[in-house]
């Protein structure tokens, strides 16, 4: 698949919410930026905010992230496994 179709996605109300677990800068840097100016919200799946490493990426419309995170601590899926 894609990062840049997903966080377009996102940035433009198509998804609500992203969340991958391993993806490289070059695969999340433009995307980030896309749904941070769009109003969404893009953190680590920790709720930590986006930087050029973060590798698990969650991003949304900013209204459900909060959920989204709970949802993935839940599920045990906030990192890669080692």
């Amino acid at each position: 698949g894609s990062a840049a179709i997903n966080f377009a996605w996102v940035a433009c109300g198509r998804l609500d919410a992203w969340f991958e677990p391993d993806l490289s800068p070059w695969d999340s840097a433009a995307g980030a930026l896309l749904v941070r100016e769009a109003g969404g919200r893009v953190t680590d799946c920790e709720g930590n905010e986006y930087v050029l490493g973060t590798r698990p990426i969650c991003s949304s419309n900013g209204k459900i992230h909060d959920e989204l995170l709970a949802v993935l601590r839940e599920a045990d899926a906030t990192q890669l496994d080692d």
